[in-house]
């Protein structure tokens, strides 16, 4: 098991063991006389150096311990602040901090990328009919699925509620529209715990050249609702709009 950071009986062992070692290496120069003669002077003087250099080495593996604790604390509050406590993926401050840092780069580089904003159809009759418990654990399994299928580069985010988010670095609106289809038929093919079958509505939406984070997520989640209103358990995108001859591309 993980020791517990900062744990008062840790800490207290670390203050003991120090304590001993102390003692024992002031023992030893007393006792074998590292110094000079016990009657000398200079022998008390030297005492008294060895047990400053001591605590004083002993304070510094203390504080760096300590400090090695704060560290990795430090590191596990962000992860837990960044995770969905339900499904384990990302929540949606860090999926914020995703997606202004691929707007950015879709600028400099000159490069799409796509988000997909997924719905589970009837998801309220789930927690209805079957109780939240079972909502959070189909939940899990559809954040699962997601996990799944995406890419490595790709990012799966609990947007809230039952809606999920998938950031798409380096993808235009042929290869996004691909991605959700094959997840809106694997989602139909695959039993989630017991409600066995649901399907999702996916609005997918492409970066453009004056494109915002919140202007991107604003036309997915327009396809999204479209897709719902079209009968649920599809796909809508920008492909054919206007927008898509302003899809960012390669500087001539």
């Amino acid at each position: 098991m993980k020791p517990r950071l900062f744990s008062p009986r840790l800490i207290l062992l670390d203050l003991v063991i120090l304590l001993l070692a102390n003692l024992l290496i002031f023992w030893l120069a007393d006792r074998f006389q590292l110094t000079s003669a016990p009657a000398d002077h200079s022998h008390t003087m030297g005492l008294a150096l060895v047990l400053c250099v001591n605590l004083v080495l002993s304070l510094a593996l203390f504080a760096y311990r300590r400090a090695r604790e704060s560290h990795a604390m430090l590191q596990e509050l962000n992860t837990i602040a960044g995770q969905d406590a339900v499904t384990g993926l990302a929540n949606r401050r860090q999926a914020n901090t995703i997606l202004d840092r691929e707007t950015e780069r879709s600028y400099r580089t000159r490069r799409p990328f796509s988000v997909l904003l997924l719905d589970i159809d009837h998801f309220k009759d789930v927690n209805d009919n079957y109780g939240h418990l079972a909502g959070d654990q189909v939940l899990a399994a559809f954040g699962q699925l997601l996990q799944k299928r995406a890419r490595q580069l790709d990012t799966v985010v609990r947007w809230g509620g039952d809606e999920f988010l998938v950031i798409c670095p380096e993808t235009d609106q042929t290869g996004a529209l691909a991605l959700a289809d094959d997840i809106r038929q694997r989602l139909a093919q695959t039993e989630l715990p017991a409600v066995k079958h649901l399907s999702t509505s996916i609005g997918v939406a492409t970066q453009t050249l004056d494109d915002m984070p919140e202007t991107l997520l604003h036309r997915a989640d327009m396809y999204l609702y479209a897709a719902k209103n079209a009968g649920r358990n599809r796909v809508v995108g920008e492909a054919g709009s206007a927008s898509r001859e302003r899809r960012l591309a390669p500087e001539e």
